[in-house]
């Protein structure tokens, strides 16, 4: 009865902390307003970490902050995580979960394969070769696979648990060269929560900071992924505006292409060309010195062979 009171006290005070810490809001990228699609469709794929552990997931704080950034988007973040898997046992159900799936697929699991190496139940060739064949999978059903490197252990006077640190720095050595073979993206977990183990709940898994934080890690990687690959062609308003003595002009492309960026005064006369090369797909951002120019209103444009946007900017100081 004790054991149930105290079980019950712990997670009150972990619901509140996760709501606590629900209340902050992520930094939204300029580019989240031209996103090109209708959707952000997020898969997670791992073992108890994805699964979430006495109720604290990552994926509510990773759909809370999409849905901050990308008001009138569709949010989907489904939850493939088993408790104990290593590798192979998810490489043999990974193409059966992701076969229907669209979008973003977030790979989180080695920690029990370290733990095994360390038991000499396994060798690190299979971690290897397993995130490989799972990589390789994913690509082919075009989904964009996002590696996530794994969290120590908090390994105080436990022997086994060193030994699986050595191993997860290792592991975590031959994810980023997939990432790198492959050409995927990689999030970085495991520098997101360093050996902070006041971000985690028992020796293995995070808490709801911790959870938090790691929904921060895959939020900032797919956005990387968003401005790299999906968004409109586009021009943001310059900021600071009004400008004194500097400002930034910002602009996307759905695809590499030669774009000319051009100020011109109210009567209509080209004050500078601010750029006039190819760009590649993406978001960019061009720092305009207000030095020469006299205070008030100037018109900017973006052209590309195809495209053209307008915007003012106002210029009260060099």
């Amino acid at each position: 009865m004790a054991f149930r009171s105290v079980r019950l006290l712990l997670l009150i005070i972990a619901g509140f902390t996760s709501a606590t810490v629900r209340a902050q809001k992520p930094s939204c990228s300029l580019s989240s307003k031209l996103y090109s699609k209708d959707s952000i469709n997020i898969t997670t794929f791992g073992a108890s970490t994805v699964a979430g552990i006495n109720g604290l997931q990552f994926q509510p704080f990773l759909k809370a902050d999409f849905e901050a950034c990308y008001p009138g988007k569709t949010v989907i973040v489904g939850n493939f995580g088993i408790p104990g898997q290593t590798t192979t046992q998810g490489l043999a159900r990974f193409e059966s979960t992701i076969i229907n799936k669209k979008g973003f697929l977030l790979i989180l699991i080695g920690l029990n394969d370290a733990l095994a190496i360390v038991d000499k139940k396994m060798k690190i060739t299979e971690t290897q070769s397993n995130m490989n064949k799972m990589v390789e999978i994913a690509l082919a059903y075009n989904l964009i696979p996002v590696i996530g490197t794994i969290q120590y252990l908090n390994a105080a006077n436990n022997k086994r648990y060193q030994n699986a640190n050595f191993v997860i720095r290792q592991i975590n050595i031959i994810y980023r060269r997939i990432a790198t073979n492959k050409k995927v993206y990689l999030s970085d977990i495991n520098a997101t929560l360093g050996k902070d183990f006041n971000l985690y709940q028992d020796p293995v898994h995070p808490n709801a900071a911790g959870n938090m934080r790691i929904a921060y890690a895959w939020f900032d990687t797919i956005n990387t992924v968003i401005e790299q690959k999906f968004l409109l062609s586009g021009l943001n308003q310059n900021y600071p505006n009004p400008a004194v003595g500097k400002t930034n002009i910002g602009f996307s492309l759905s695809q590499s292409n030669k774009v000319t960026v051009t100020m011109y005064n109210m009567a209509g006369a080209i004050v500078r060309t601010l750029a006039n090369t190819y760009f590649n797909s993406g978001y960019h951002e061009i720092e305009v010195s207000t030095s020469g120019f006299m205070p008030g209103v100037y018109i900017y444009t973006m052209q590309t062979p195809t495209e053209q946007f307008v915007k003012k900017m106002v210029v009260i100081g060099r």
